[in-house]
């Protein structure tokens, strides 16, 4: 067997009614489709998924706890052309700020803010220039 490219995630939330309104309200993702419990947003190739807490709960038959701010599990992260932007817009916008835009070593610029359910949010916006790929042409 062998594994490719994921071909969704999904998100457990506690309220999908109010899940969606940050993604596509405040991220400005478009929903996909949504049927009872579940969302689907329109995310290209590997899609993000929206499930509620208690019917990812009674897939699984057992009792699923919430996440604490202090205990993220992953980090879902975007591009963006410019952090600095990305960050103070989605934050006036109701965003809850985790970390301001901040250089990294590894040749990016990264914000984080969370979602209503404490899910981490990563904003990367690449700094180094990209490296060329043309060959050297004779003349």
């Amino acid at each position: 067997m062998k594994l490719s490219a994921p071909d969704y995630v999904i998100l457990v939330v506690e309220d999908l009614d109010r899940a969606l309104l940050f993604y596509t309200g405040i991220l400005g993702l478009n929903l996909g489709h949504r049927s009872g419990e579940y969302a689907q947003l329109d995310t290209g190739a590997t899609r993000l998924a929206l499930y509620t807490r208690s019917a990812m709960a009674n897939i699984l038959h057992m009792p699923l706890e919430a996440p604490r701010d202090s205990m993220p599990g992953f980090e879902i992260g975007f591009k963006v052309a410019d952090v600095d932007a990305a960050f103070t817009e989605l934050v006036g916008d109701g965003a809850a700020p985790v970390v301001e835009p901040t250089d990294r070593f590894w040749g990016q610029r990264t914000a984080y803010i969370r979602d209503p359910d404490g899910h981490l949010i990563e904003l990367a916006q690449d700094t180094r220039a990209p490296k060329s790929t043309e060959r050297n042409q004779p003349e």
